[in-house]
């Protein structure tokens, strides 16, 4: 068989995340097309699609818990509950 392609997708949508974000003091920074980049004076910086109805792919979640110091598993959680 041959391998799949592409990411597979979390249960996070994207506005879920961006509102998360925001509240832990992240903000959006202009000038980007494709991708929303979010800002925090401490944590790393975060890329986040456009496309707010849309389902974070997994890789995109490994990105964001590694900018803020956790891991993936913690970050789903703690979206979730929010």
């Amino acid at each position: 068989m041959g391998k799949s392609k592409g990411f597979a997708l979390s249960s996070i949508k994207t506005s879920e995340m961006r509102r998360f974000l925001q509240r832990q003091g992240y903000a959006v920074q202009a000038g980007h097309h494709k991708h929303l980049k979010l800002k925090h004076e401490v944590f790393g910086e975060v890329l986040l699609p456009l496309n707010p109805s849309g389902n974070l792919s997994h890789p995109a979640l490994k990105q964001i818990a590694a900018a803020m110091g956790m891991a993936p598993d913690e970050l789903v959680k703690l979206v979730g509950s929010s």
